[in-house]
């Protein structure tokens, strides 16, 4: 029997669109032609699954800081790098 879990879960429709369905292909070539898209490809790159479930903001940091050249080396003090 299978138990439930997270494996390809349906997404709640709305507000979630999957990329890969027609309208989801169609507001994705929209946005890519009104110039909204441009961040999509930097964040794209530096792509990250989470290893657990709790670890979604992990993942999501991770991404943000490779997708803003953030160096993982230098160090920070309070707002301002050094």
């Amino acid at each position: 029997m299978a138990t439930a879990g997270l494996y390809r879960r349906i997404l709640p429709s709305p507000p979630a669109i999957d990329l890969a369905s027609s309208e989801g292909k169609k507001l994705f070539t929209e946005a890519i032609h009104n110039g909204t898209m441009e961040v999509f490809f930097k964040l794209i790159s530096y792509f990250q699954t989470q290893s657990e479930p709790a670890y979604c903001g992990l993942a999501s940091l991770s991404m943000v800081l490779n997708a803003l050249s953030i160096d993982p080396g230098r160090k920070w003090k309070g707002n301002l790098l050094l």
